[in-house]
Parts: structure tokens; C-alpha cells; sequence
């Protein structure tokens, strides 16, 4: 599949941050877009103007594989990107974890097969745990600590399971952190400190745990390269950059860009949150290789282009 015009795509989770920026794209070049979203956590705003350049749109749950099953008959490439994405509510709600991150995914590779649709599966960093091994590998051991991580990696062998057994086309991502206009996260949580209280910031755990963050125009590029190339089914990429930022180093920068002067950075010390990763840092050069993915947007690019944008 060298191009997805003219294709019938359907994007879950397509009213959040990185679908509703897949659904933008993916319409730009002519494809036939349906997003399928359960506005928990995606925003109609983030898609509200697609509606008239040909967006379909379908308001429900994962959790529902008749809603799934009848929004998906006519697909050829399912990007499944609907997820609980929260680590501290995976740890205290990890039934509704496993339903959603679970039962979700293997909802939708139940729907792919009645229409043997690709499906791009976004999997997570947080399958490996704490590696010891930087940059990371694919091919490292996953241990998950969260169960986030645990959830993801269960999706995962469904995923696995469905190529193996049903000749279904799959590609798994192992998504690092991703950021941009209407993100949430560290970025989303320092610029909103910022705006109220421009003199001080406050930083969860020790400011050392470090991220390899990733611009959201090179995780669509990603994205789109899944789901076209002959050489992504039945294999697992991660996305990042190959570089790795602490987050006291991510709070200086957003404080030169913002032009802030004295500003008081203090760190709240110990662990962020139960299950948080230390350090993320990916190993990329099998994107590279396989998909000649390289990303092209600098951190401090990025974080001048979500600055500007106002959306946050």
C-alpha cells in the first residue's frame, strides 16, 4: 500500500491529541476518514472544523464491539489509538485499565478481521519498565512496572496473536513521549503553572527523571509510514528521537522561551508518581532502517511551535 487516498481509514481515540492531528493529515491526503472516539478524554474542538472537509464521526466506545464492527466494515487501515493513557490511574483502577487497554484492543483486531484491515496499534515505552540498556532496543526484555505498561504489553501479544493465527496485518508502536499543540503532560502542566504563577514552578519527584520527546508532526509521519510501508506488519518500532532531556533541563528551556526572569524552580522530591519510568530514552535505528523514519523536529523547535500556537 503505497498511498491511503481514496482509502476508508478509521481512527479510535480520533478526537484526542495525536488522532485528531492523524484525522487532519490523513483527510489532507485524501483519504476517507471516519474518527471513532468516546469524548472521555478527545475533544470535539480538536476536530470540530473536519467536519466539513469530510470527517466521519462516531461517538462511541472500544468497549463496544458492535459500535466497533459497524463503524470499521468498509475499512482498509485501522489506526487504534483510543487507550487509558494515565499511569496513576492505571495503578488504582486496574480492571478498567485492562478493559479499555484490553479488551479495547482486542475489540478492534476482532473487527479488523471481518475486513482484514491493517491496524496500527499504539503500544507504549512503558512495555519495558526501567531498562537498563539506553538507548533501548525493541528487541529488550519488556517489565513493565505500572500497569500502564502491563496493559499495553497484554495488547501487544494480542496483537502478535492475530497476525500469527489470522494472517491479520499488524504493526505495533512503542510510543515515547509526544507532545504539541493540545497535548497534556509535563509540557501541559509547566505552561499552565507558568501562566498563573510566572514566578515559580513547581516539578514533581526530583527534576532528574529524564524523556525522549517526540514532535508531533514526525508521530504522524510515523503513523502514516505504519500503515503504508510492506515492511511494517508483524513488527514492534519504537518512536522516539534518540534523545533524552531531564525534566529540571525541560523546565529551564520553556522558561528562556517564554522569556520568564527569576523564576523559582523547586522540585517536590522522590518519585512523581507510583509506576512513573525514570528514564525513557529509544533506540530508533530500526525505524530508520525498516521505514526511513528519522524525526526532524528539535525539542527546543517544538517547544517553540507549541508555545506559539497558544494551545495548551
Amino acid at each position: 500500500m503505497k498511498s491511503l487516498e481514496n482509502k476508508e481509514v478509521v481512527v479510535t481515540g480520533g478526537a484526542g491529541f495525536i488522532g485528531s492531528n492523524l484525522c487532519r493529515t490523513l483527510l489532507e491526503k485524501g483519504a476517507k476518514v471516519t474518527a471513532f472516539d468516546n469524548l472521555y478524554s478527545g475533544k470535539m474542538e480538536f476536530i470540530e472544523d473536519l467536519l466539513d472537509k469530510g470527517l466521519n464521526f462516531v461517538q462511541a466506545d472500544i468497549r463496544d464491539p458492535a459500535a466497533l464492527e459497524k463503524a470499521t466494515k468498509n475499512s482498509e487501515v485501522i489506526f487504534h489509538l483510543a487507550a487509558q493513557t494515565s499511569v496513576p490511574f492505571s495503578m488504582k483502577n486496574p480492571q478498567e485499565d485492562c478493559e479499555i487497554n484490553v479488551i479495547g484492543t482486542l475489540n478492534v483486531l476482532e473487527a479488523a478481521r471481518k475486513t482484514d484491515a491493517r491496524v496500527v496499534f499504539s503500544s507504549s515505552c512503558a512495555v519495558y519498565g526501567n531498562p537498563e540498556k539506553r538507548p533501548t532496543p525493541e528487541t529488550y526484555p519488556t517489565n513493565p512496572i505500572a500497569f500502564y505498561g502491563l496493559s499495553k504489553l497484554l495488547g501487544e501479544n494480542c496483537c502478535r496473536f492475530h497476525q500469527a493465527t489470522y494472517g491479520l496485518e499488524v504493526v505495533r508502536l512503542r510510543i515515547f513521549n509526544v507532545y504539541g499543540p493540545n497535548c497534556h503532560g509535563v509540557m501541559y502542566d509547566f505552561l499552565k503553572k507558568l501562566k498563573k504563577s510566572p514566578k515559580k514552578l513547581e516539578v514533581l519527584g526530583t527534576g532528574r527523571q529524564s524523556r525522549d520527546f517526540v514532535y508531533i508532526s514526525d508521530m504522524v509521519d510515523f503513523l502514516l509510514r505504519a500503515a503504508t510501508s510492506p515492511e511494517a506488519p508483524g513488527e514492534a518500532f519504537n518512536v522516539g528521537t534518540g534523545t533524552t532531556t531531564s525534566v529540571a533541563e525541560l523546565a529551564e528551556m520553556m522558561i528562556e522561551i517564554l522569556g520568564l526572569k527569576d523564576v523559582d524552580v523547586y522540585f517536590k522530591g522522590g518519585q512523581a508518581w507510583e509506576g512513573d519510568m525514570d528514564i525513557t530514552l529509544a533506540d530508533n535505528s530500526k525505524a530508520a532502517n525498516k521505514l526511513q523514519w528519522r524525526p526532524q523536529v528539535s525539542l527546543k523547535e517544538g517547544l517553540k511551535k507549541l508555545i506559539s500556537s497558544g494551545k495548551y
